[in-house]
């Protein structure tokens, strides 16, 4: 009798285990691979490659659901964006500096609200992160930006989405971030 309790005890154990182990790739549907002005990215199937209003954008990606019928941008989106240092933001010399300086411009805008900011690791890179709402004409918009440095470029992929979808983008947004490659 008691190896037959120890038995179902076990089954009931590796089942309970096997549903929480999953692959972080297959909860994407059939990624896509962009690689483009130095850099790769994989981003959800579901996902096209947009076009964006910074001049220093690398790369765009957007959800094709969430298109501004006004504007044509996607709402949900991740831009990278490619800055040189000495030559951005007041020739700023260091990742920080031009961070610092950046973000000191915006939230002296009150349409602009802090959130978070801070340093993180991804992959084999260290970042700055700035996480930031803005009202733009009564929509508010929530972004994360991760600061990346590479010798004199500075890399930003900016993730947006209006601030009540943010949260349901956050596992695409995180998906994205950890496939970036400088190549």
């Amino acid at each position: 009798m008691k190896k037959y309790i120890l038995g179902i005890i076990v089954i009931i154990s590796v089942t309970l285990v096997s549903g929480c182990i999953s692959n972080s790739d297959n909860d994407i549907d059939q990624p896509q691979t962009l690689t483009e002005n130095g850099i790769l990215i994989k981003y959800p199937g579901t996902w096209v490659s947009a076009n964006s209003k910074n001049n220093e954008t690398i790369v765009a990606v957007a959800d094709p659901n969430s298109v501004d019928s006004s504007t044509s941008f996607g709402k949900v989106s991740v831009v990278i964006q490619k800055r040189t240092l000495n030559s951005s933001l007041k020739n700023s010399s260091s990742i920080e500096a031009l961070f610092n300086q950046n973000y000191k411009n915006l939230f002296s805008n009150n349409t602009y609200n802090l959130i978070a900011e801070g340093n993180v690791t991804f992959g084999q890179y260290n970042a700055l992160e700035c996480i930031y709402t803005v009202d733009e004409n009564g929509t508010v918009k929530q972004h994360r930006a991760i600061w990346i440095g590479n010798g004199n470029d500075v890399y930003v992929i900016l993730c947006t989405a209006p601030e009540n979808e943010f949260d349901s983008q956050s596992k695409n947004f995180d998906f994205i971030i950890n496939s970036f490659k400088i190549i």
